[in-house]
């Protein structure tokens, strides 16, 4: 439930044990390295060493093209699309493969078939330019260039649009010296030949260029007819090639997975490499600096305690270092899966508090709470259930499933005591489930301001817990006076502004009836209200003794704000105006509670929704023969589809509330991951988690 300690670790001993120490680092998985310039007076001493990667790099680029190109011919989608997960293959296996496998071979191959692959279709593609050039004139059986021999008559193809024809027609026939003969009429167009002496030529030339004729210049040597057939006939071949250059890709993509293997295996080196980098050396030694986590240390002195002569320094981190300090969360249990949503906003800083504990009841709360349904929960906590088992899934899918299978828990609860399974409330269920009935605490369609209400308390204990962190923060940092005075100060403004406005709240949520307003003179009772000290000592008598509390709490917390905010400050005015302005947080805290007010939006719309459902799918049912059909299809397409969708919107509208509602009192964010050098492939990972020693 808290940050794990890190120690920052150096490493100093002979040059020649600086490869053998960085490769057994990276099988210890428990070091995370970091540059030597991070530590000024190491690196005026030790300096880096230049290591060459560029094979390393070429190698792996070669790989990564590899299996990046025959993912598009691989014949099996493994894993789930939104969380990759990777490959799991035996420790022999993954040896044997980088040991053995001849995988230049297999990229060259690729290369050589993509090269192909192009070129067979830029080949194909022009092809079928000039086929769609040449379809119009499919009928001609001689070739264009016999008729360029004639030594007075001259020949000019062209095309024009078939409005256009008959205008085209009249004004040749003005020419006694021209014959037009038209080819083909299709999709609009006409294709003609037109024959002429070319002593007309300039005349012709000056009809066709008015009529905004389309010239026609063919450069083939053989007649359109045999084009055609030559065309249809190459991109066959070519169909052919394409179709057994796939099936070769598909082939080799079954070695994908050895490729795979081959590139994680590189890629470790390559890191080993930049790890060796960052060290710095001497001609006699090598110095490596970075952190592990406190728990760790022991292990890592063992692993190490065979390479000798070897030096491990070990210091406790400072504050000052604090945006340095990598971080490592230490949730077990139910908590660990609301680590994603940590994840999503950011880490917590070194000397922050982890708030993921605090955040998960309410996460699960609120979303269960949009979701309402009980019979939504159930579906959700098996879905959930099922992805855990049948998808292999990386860590955050896992997580994400995990803290939907909660949930799904949660939101059963809700529902049971919300009356509400799958849009039927429990008032409209047989006599044989009456016992159900006894459990139902509150019907939020039918006492919507009662759910509001809840909603917006459950707001108001989000935001006090909030501030209360912030508090116990400070105290941790023994920064008592602030803890008093900045942040208790709120809370005792904020639950003595509570109940002071309680009898106010329960008329306007229960009912003046109810409430007892009138006590207050605030609600049709005969007390005035003014300012005068009658009127005030009337109103104080008429407080209930919660409300006496509550309203010394809010104007201790107001005058503690306003008069201690700007403490800092040697100026009273700006002391003032510091504390008049904390107190304009009032406003922004009743704003911050209000936004609670979705999660009763979004429960209504999910529980309305599901009853809509249901009428559709009863009122299908009354078609005759596929009734019973519609109404299960409708039913089972309509509650997974509600399902989905607010769930969706649950879980945003939920995560808005804690980044902006809960964090935004205690919370800032911005760590950095603890990630130790360790054998991590980018595609595959050993069976059982074991680290491949090669």
């Amino acid at each position: 439930m808290a940050l794990l300690e890190m120690r920052k670790v150096y490493i100093i001993g002979d040059k020649d044990l600086r490869e053998p120490v960085v490769k057994r680092l990276g099988e210890l998985a428990l070091f995370e390295p970091k540059e030597i310039k991070e530590e000024v007076s190491a690196s005026s001493f030790f300096k880096k060493e230049n290591l060459e990667t560029n094979h390393l790099e070429d190698v792996l680029s070669k790989l990564g093209w590899t299996i990046d190109y025959l993912e598009e011919f691989n014949e099996k989608k493994a894993g789930l699309g939104l969380f990759p997960s990777k490959a799991i293959i035996k420790e022999a296996e993954f040896l044997g493969w980088v040991k053995d496998f001849d995988w230049e071979k297999v990229c060259r191959s690729c290369q050589k078939l993509k090269e192909e692959l192009e070129t067979l279709k830029e080949e194909k593609e022009t092809l079928q330019d000039t086929y769609h050039f040449l379809y119009p004139w499919r009928e001609i059986s001689f070739p264009y260039q016999s008729l360029l021999k004639g030594k007075f008559v001259a020949y000019q193809w062209g095309t024009i649009p078939l409005e256009t024809k008959a205008t085209l027609q009249k004004q040749l026939e003005k020419e006694k010296g021209s014959h037009l003969e038209i080819i083909k009429e299709e999709r609009g167009s006409v294709y003609f030949l037109l024959v002429f002496l070319k002593e007309y030529q300039p005349r012709i030339e000056l009809i066709l260029q008015r009529l905004k004729v389309e010239k026609i210049e063919f450069k083939e040597e053989q007649s359109p007819k045999e084009k055609l057939k030559n065309i249809e006939q190459r991109t066959s071949a070519i169909e052919k090639r394409m179709s057994e250059i796939g099936k070769e890709f598909q082939r080799a993509s079954r070695e994908k997975i050895k490729l795979m293997a081959v590139y994680d295996h590189f890629h470790h080196l390559l890191r080993g490499k930049k790890v060796s980098a960052r060290a710095g050396s001497t001609p006699y030694t090598f110095f490596i600096g970075g952190w592990i986590k406190k728990k760790d240390l022991a292990k890592l002195k063992k692993g190490l305690k065979d390479l000798s002569p070897l030096e491990i320094v070990v210091r406790k981190p400072g504050e000052k270092e604090e945006e340095k300090i990598p971080v490592a969360l230490s949730n077990r249990g139910i908590f660990k899966p609301f680590e994603l949503v940590i994840d999503l906003y950011g880490l917590p800083r070194y000397f922050e508090i982890d708030p993921t504990p605090f955040l998960a009841p309410f996460f699960a709360l609120f979303l269960a709470i949009c979701l309402t349904d009980g019979g939504y929960g159930i579906i959700l906590s098996i879905l959930a259930w099922l992805a855990l088992r049948k998808l292999k899934a990386g860590e955050t899918a896992r997580k994400l499933f995990s803290m939907l299978f909660i949930t799904g828990f949660v939101t059963f609860g809700i529902g049971i005591i919300t009356g509400g399974i799958f849009g039927i409330q429990f008032s409209q269920l047989p006599r044989f489930l009456a016992p159900l009935k006894q459990l139902t605490l509150l019907n939020p369609i039918k006492e919507p301001m009662i759910f509001l209400l809840i909603c917006l308390a459950l707001g108001i204990v989000h935001i006090l817990v909030g501030i209360a962190l912030e508090a116990w923060d400070a105290l941790r940092r023994k920064d008592i006076v602030s803890a008093i005075l900045d942040h208790v100060s709120w809370i005792l403004l904020i639950l003595g502004g509570i109940l002071v406005l309680s009898p106010l709240a329960k008329g306007m949520f229960l009912g003046a009836s109810q409430s007892g307003a009138s006590e207050l003179g605030l609600a049709g009772s005969n007390t005035a209200i003014s300012f005068s000290p009658g009127s005030i000592k009337n109103i104080w008598s008429a407080l209930p003794g919660y409300s006496k509390l509550g309203l010394l709490m809010f104007l201790w917390g107001v005058g503690t704000l306003f008069l201690f905010v700007g403490r800092k400050s040697k100026s009273l005015f700006i002391r003032f105006a510091k504390g008049g302005y904390e107190l304009y947080g009032i406003v922004q805290v009743f704003a911050d509670v209000l936004s609670y007010s979705r999660l009763l939006a979004l429960g209504l719309a999910t529980s309305v929704i599901a009853m809509v459902v249901n009428t559709i799918a009863f009122m299908m049912g009354k078609t005759p023969v596929i009734g019973p059909v519609l109404m299960v299809i409708i039913l089972i397409v309509g509650h997974l589809g509600n399902l989905v969708l607010n769930c969706l919107s649950g879980f945003i509208h939920t995560a808005r509330l804690q980044f902006v509602e809960f964090f935004g009192k205690f919370y800032e964010g911005g760590g950095k991951s603890f990630k130790p050098f360790r054998w991590e492939g980018k595609y595959t990972r050993i069976e059982g988690g074991k680290i491949a020693r090669i």
